[in-house]
């Protein structure tokens, strides 16, 4: 089973003239429109916010892989602590662009023909006194490109693949060379942006009893660091008393000895008093609270124990009644949604790697349906990897409109021009096997049926609600799903589990997380090869499709031309690497009437305490 992440992950969610004065150069001027910096204040009251069902955080160490990229981790947990070099979003405004105000560095300079870039740092405090310095950053680079393989952030052949050189000429400036051209737009969008400075001088470390050193500094020294660091994120009931996670640059920090519950879920922030950033805290406490599910949070909304929550879409009658004390503002993600295709399931690989059978299926969701039905027009229907809603200019009219519209008859017919047997409510089987014009493709046998396992998140109404009406407009052309609900985080554990060389962990061919279930963080420009490493299995079950996909963003990435964009985009919205779903409001909120300075909320899924504060 494979799935796309909520930021990735759902990273997870991710150009030269046209398209970085389009997205990511827009984000400068929207930058320019940043609210002053406040003075100093007093912070006080606690600010109450509702985590997503089933989804508590799992890892603290800002250096992550796939199952670990969820939104849980990656923009709920680890940049209110730890700032990335580069950041994406805005506190008020919807647009997924650059915004150097809260970034911990000015803007880039690109020089030898986009191959190199000079980056140089602001003045930010570790929460300790010491300095953020390159050497942060030659930390963080240094174990990302020894480990590089478990980075939500890597793909075979993407950036990390091609670094030549990495000069640190000053504690402020860095120098980075490749040995490949890469346009403006993905340079800062999915490799700067990927850089977080972490505490050198607290964390390169081999074992918590031995002494801070420049383990770094060599590749084994590197890994050594990193598995230590990675095992003590993974120990949860240590998160507030270990000493390792109490050094910050962000504006909060986990109170100590009562931060983290793990049984629970349970997180709880103070301010870091040292903060260097350009908006002091003004609440003193930030609570994020766990929820089985979504009824288990609406009754805590009903009893007045959150202040920045959630309605569910199966409870909207409750609108009117709930415009008394909260703000209903519907939050919008840069990203898509799909169900993802485990093309290395041993049993129905063969099956799934047909065209047409994608083709079938998506023949089958009913997109405008859901949109009304389910989500009650709290959703946009969604045909391709780059949305059109929030707007950018990289979607293409070709994806604004269903090039697979529903229609049971068209399922049926290319499963029956294809050999197939079909039998409405019953399972369809192939009568003509072979890779012949009109047989059923290869590796698939004489009577296989259709009967697959469709493994989803629980805890949300309206996604079982969207599977339920697959499960019965799939049958109508004879093919059978099985369905499955598990907590997120297992499914996205299971959707990183695949060893296709072993079979192991495979077993889910059709798998859903959440909608969006790829939101673009950490990388924002949106034609990037990691996305197919950790939204999809193609990489090891479908060569031919993956080998175009890659040839398809390499040239969107180099060259940064919009036409070369459009043409990943319709590429990926025909050859179907997932089943496209409507795209889902992230959640429609509910924002306390005493909870302040909520402008807007950010594309990128990232939120803003810091900028929060209480009226009395």
């Amino acid at each position: 089973m494979t799935t796309p992440t909520d930021g990735r992950v759902r990273r997870a969610s991710r150009r030269l003239a046209a398209l970085a004065v389009g997205l990511l150069a827009g984000g400068v001027l929207a930058a320019c429109g940043a609210p002053a910096p406040r003075g100093p204040a007093v912070p006080h009251g606690t600010v109450t916010f509702a985590e997503q069902p089933g989804s508590p955080p799992t890892y603290i160490f800002p250096l992550y892989d796939g199952a670990e990229s969820g939104n849980n981790n990656i923009t709920y947990l680890q940049p209110l602590m730890w700032r990335p070099l580069y950041w994406f979003g805005h506190p008020e405004s919807t647009a997924p662009t650059i915004n150097y105000t809260l970034s911990l560095a000015n803007p880039p300079t690109f020089s030898n023909g986009g191959r190199t870039v000079t980056v140089t740092l602001k003045h930010y405090l570790w929460s300790d006194g010491k300095p953020v310095t390159t050497r942060d950053v030659e930390f963080f680079l240094n174990l990302l490109l020894a480990d590089k393989v478990d980075s939500v952030a890597y793909a075979p052949g993407d950036w990390m693949d091609h670094v030549v050189r990495i000069a640190y000429p000053s504690p402020t400036t860095f120098v980075m060379t490749l040995n490949r051209v890469y346009g403006p737009g993905y340079f800062l969008g999915n490799i700067l942006a990927v850089i977080n400075p972490i505490p050198q001088h607290a964390w390169d470390k081999t074992s918590t009893s031995g002494a801070v050193g420049n383990y770094d500094l060599t590749t084994k020294g590197a890994q050594a660091v990193y598995k230590y660091l990675d095992t003590q994120s993974k120990l949860l009931s240590t998160w507030d008393t270990n000493p390792l996670w109490q050094v910050v640059d962000g504006p909060f920090r986990l109170e100590p000895n009562d931060g983290f519950d793990p049984s629970t879920g349970l997180v709880i922030f103070d301010v870091n008093r040292s903060y260097s950033g350009p908006v002091k805290p003004r609440i003193a406490r930030l609570e994020e609270l766990p929820y089985t599910s979504e009824t288990a949070e609406l009754n805590s909304i009903e009893a007045g124990k959150v202040d920045y929550g959630y309605l569910p879409f199966t409870d909207l009658t409750l609108r009117s009644h709930l415009a008394k004390t909260f703000r209903i503002v519907p939050w919008l993600s840069w990203g898509f949604t799909s169900i993802g295709i485990t093309f290395a399931n041993r049993a129905y690989g063969p099956v799934l790697e047909q065209l047409y059978f994608r083709q079938a299926m998506q023949h089958l969701i009913n997109e405008p349906l859901f949109v009304k039905r389910i989500f009650q027009g709290y959703a946009v229907a969604n045909y391709g990897p780059i949305p059109d809603v929030p707007p950018n200019p990289y979607v293409t009219r070709f994806v604004t409109t269903d090039p697979l519209p529903f229609s049971v008859a068209d399922a049926r017919a290319l499963l029956t021009d294809h050999g197939w047997k079909v039998v409405p409510n019953g399972a369809s089987h192939c009568l003509r096997p072979g890779t012949g014009a009109g047989e059923c493709g290869a590796g698939i046998r004489r009577g296989e049926s259709l009967h697959l396992s469709l493994l989803y998140t629980s805890g949300t109404v309206a996604y079982t609600q969207m599977m339920e009406a697959l499960q019965t407009s799939f049958s109508t052309a004879g093919i059978q799903l099985s369905l499955q609900s598990l907590p997120f985080n297992e499914v996205l554990t299971l959707a990183y589990s695949c060893v296709p060389s072993t079979g192991r962990g495979c077993g889910y061919p059709l798998g859903f997380l959440s909608s969006p279930n790829w939101t673009y963080v950490p990388v924002y420009f949106p034609a990037d090869p990691d996305l197919l490493q950790s939204s999809t299995l193609i990489y090891k079950g479908n060569p031919p499709i993956i080998a175009t996909i890659l040839h398809l963003i390499q040239v969107a990435d180099q060259t940064g031309s919009p036409a070369a964009v459009y043409a990943y985009d319709h590429y990926m919205a025909t050859e179907l690497p997932w089943l496209s779903l409507p795209n889902a409001n992230y959640q429609i909120s509910l924002i306390s009437k005493k909870l302040q300075g909520v402008q807007a909320q950010d594309a990128t899924e990232h939120i803003y305490p810091d900028y929060w504060s209480l009226r009395s």
